[in-house]
C-alpha cells in the first residue's frame, strides 16, 4: 500500500491528542481525517473510504467501543475489515481484551510515544518502518 494515498481517520474527543497524531501522521505522508466523536466519525465514515481508524474509548456520546461495532457488525459494517487501533488511557487487561474481543487490530495506551504511533500504524498498514 502507498502510504502517500493511506486515509487514516483519527477518533479521540480530546483536541491535543488529535492534533498531535494527526501531525505524526500527516508528517509521515498519509491523509488524515480527524473526528471529535462518534457522531463525527460516523459522517467522514459513510463520505469517504479510509484504510486505517485510531480510535479512543472514551467519548461521550457514542463510546469507541461501541463505534468499533458498529464498524464491525453495525450500520458501518461497510468498512468493516478497515483495521482499527484503540488508542486510550484504559490500561487493564479487561479492557484491552474486550476491545480485542469486539475486533479491534492492536491497543495503544495513553501516554504514548510518537514512535509508537508510527510503529503501529505502520505495520498495520503493512509499510515498511522508517528510521524515527
Amino acid at each position: 500500500m502507498n502510504q502517500d494515498k493511506s486515509k487514516i481517520l483519527v477518533v479521540d474527543d480530546n483536541q491535543d491528542i488529535r492534533q498531535l497524531v494527526s501531525h505524526i501522521l500527516d508528517a509521515d505522508g498519509f491523509h488524515v481525517f480527524s473526528a471529535d466523536d462518534g457522531e463525527n466519525a460516523r459522517a467522514i465514515l459513510q463520505n469517504n473510504r479510509v484504510d486505517l481508524i485510531l480510535l479512543d474509548v472514551m467519548m461521550p456520546g457514542t463510546s469507541g467501543i461501541e463505534l468499533l461495532s458498529e464498524i464491525r457488525t453495525g450500520a458501518l459494517k461497510s468498512h468493516r475489515e478497515v483495521p482499527v487501533i484503540m488508542i486510550t488511557a484504559m490500561a487493564g487487561t479487561d479492557d484491552i481484551d474486550k476491545a480485542l474481543a469486539i475486533g479491534a487490530d492492536s491497543y495503544i495506551v495513553k501516554p504514548f510515544r510518537g514512535a509508537l504511533i508510527r510503529e503501529k500504524v505502520r505495520a498495520i498498514l503493512e509499510l515498511p518502518q522508517s528510521e524515527i
